[in-house]
């Protein structure tokens, strides 16, 4: 799915290296690391956003950088940290910009479209919301609702830079719960960036470990996790 060959991530400057690895279909990984560890850098250089410095990223055996933008916008559905909402934009319209890549030039949703869509709505449990402005929204809503957004997209990657910062327990428990069934049912890769340790080992995600300055935190990893399911890059 992603190969990630011998790449160095940074803007003028080396934030850390990636030795080869692959990032396969049917899985979550959790992307932690400190501050400042080059995490939100890292997830750009995956989307094709940046340039590594050296290597190669491949998804699906093309190199990122050669895709177009349309052909990037069906691979790779990417969600903020926050999303402070619209005027007059309704949660509806809102996750329907996910079919953008496959509607025509007018943006009109097809039957089918519109079925992609409120099954996005309903697997975030938000169908309800579905005629709220998004300003109207709470933040963890808001989230949610961009979430659904990147669902709709029907990309084999999504990729998610702290999804929960804003939410509840129950509503981050449910976001990592169907982010887990959505890789798995429909095969995608999936990356989620998180400060929220806990909620990353209580949900079995991958773990995918930045910065050399986290060795103590690994050991913790390392004895609660199998390594199988430990990815340290950036060391």
């Amino acid at each position: 799915m992603i190969e990630l060959n011998g790449i160095e991530i940074g803007y003028k400057k080396r934030l850390f290296s990636i030795e080869d690895i692959q990032l396969s279909k049917g899985k979550v990984y959790s992307l932690i690391g400190s501050n400042g560890a080059g995490k939100t850098t890292f997830l750009k250089t995956l989307q094709g956003n940046i340039t590594p410095l050296n290597g190669q990223i491949l998804i699906n055996k093309t190199e990122v950088q050669l895709f177009d933008r349309l052909k990037l916008s069906q691979t790779i559905s990417f969600v903020n940290s926050k999303f402070d909402g619209v005027d007059y934009l309704r949660v509806y319209d809102y996750v329907g910009l996910g079919r953008t890549p496959y509607t025509n030039a007018l943006g009109r949703l097809s039957e089918k479209d519109q079925k992609i869509v409120e099954n996005a709505l309903t697997e975030l449990n938000i169908k309800h919301l579905s005629c709220y402005f998004t300003t109207k929204l709470s933040d963890g809503e808001r989230q949610l609702a961009a979430i659904a957004r990147a669902i709709s997209q029907e990309t084999d990657i999504i990729i998610l830079d702290e999804p929960t910062a804003f939410l509840d327990y129950a509503n981050r428990k449910l976001v990592m719960r169907e982010m887990k069934k959505i890789a798995s049912e429909l095969q995608k890769c999936i990356i989620i960036s998180s400060h929220d340790l806990d909620l990353c080992l209580e949900s079995e995600t991958d773990i995918l470990v930045i910065n050399k300055e986290l060795k103590t935190l690994q050991h913790f990893i390392s004895n609660t996790l199998s390594k199988e399911k430990l990815i340290e890059i950036g060391f």
